[in-house]
């Protein structure tokens, strides 16, 4: 009895240090951005293992006072929160539809279709970045809101759509049907019954979508050539990266800054994202 005992104390003890081992590995990132972020570490070369456990004297606010003082970081905020919003709006909307109409409308060619939309999104955003940038100048959209905008919504609504259409698939038709036998029609239908029951999956898009054109750098560095209209990521080099050198204190603090808005929309739709990690489990 004692050996079975020890034993079991033996396997708590390895497994809960197992545990704090993961724990510490995927915290400690976090740790040593915060860190470098209020040091005056200005390279790689300058970070030591005493550096990570500093001082309270040696803790400095000067990154964050030479980003948000003595730069524009407030335009920068400013743009990127067009970005983000207004494609994760229309992204959220365009994937709902497109999902609703591959999900429910029978039409001529809707497995070609969806098996065509399912290969898109294999292919990752940055290829389109060419092609984009020669059909928006055509177009007269480079330098704009509004091509940044669409160039985001559309590579967004893709996976969205194709996401919901899956989800979609799980909701039965008793629901619409028995709305539309009350006397709501098709779209109120889809509207009242089916857009509060795709929440979860709906909150997942929104999320993917904001981050994707918040955090983006390559279209927005093809299609952006003036310097009002520059975003968090085009600013955040141009501080951090000075004559070949990253300034990693700079760098750090851009990124707490920057990952602020992030981490509110999280929390915003955490009720939702929830739902939809339980029912991706339930379901798998």
């Amino acid at each position: 009895m004692d050996s079975y005992r020890l034993l079991k104390y033996v396997r708590l003890a390895i497994s809960h240090i197992v545990l704090i081992a993961f724990a510490a590995f995927a915290v400690f990132p976090i740790y040593y951005v915060l860190i470098t972020s209020f040091s005056n570490v200005p390279t790689l070369a300058s970070i030591s293992i005493g550096s990570l456990i500093p001082r309270p004297s040696s803790l400095t606010l000067s990154a964050y006072y030479y980003i948000l003082f003595k730069n524009p970081f407030f335009l920068w905020l400013k743009n990127s929160l067009i970005f983000g919003v207004s494609s994760m709006l229309i992204a959220t909307a365009a994937a709902f539809l497109g999902a609703v109409a591959l999900s429910r409308i029978n039409m001529p060619g809707k497995s070609t279709l969806i098996y065509f939309i399912y290969v898109l999104t294999f292919f990752p955003f940055t290829v389109t970045v060419i092609p984009l940038y020669f059909m928006f100048a055509q177009l007269h959209l480079i330098n704009t809101y509004y091509g940044l905008i669409i160039a985001y919504s559309g590579g967004s609504s893709i996976f969205g759509a194709y996401l919901g259409k899956i989800f979609i698939d799980t909701i039965p038709r008793e629901f619409e049907e028995a709305a539309m036998i009350d006397g709501l029609g098709r779209f109120t239908a889809f509207t009242r019954i089916l857009l509060p029951m795709t929440g979860p999956v709906l909150a997942f898009v929104a999320l993917t979508s904001f981050i994707g054109a918040y955090t983006d750098y390559v279209l927005a560095n093809a299609f952006i050539t003036s310097g009002k209209l520059w975003t968090l990521t085009l600013g955040m080099y141009y501080l951090a990266v000075t004559n070949r050198a990253t300034l990693y204190n700079v760098f750090a603090a851009f990124a707490v800054l920057m990952g602020l808005p992030i981490f509110i929309l999280f929390i915003a739709l955490q009720k939702f994202l929830l739902r939809a990690y339980s029912l991706g489990g339930l379901k798998a």
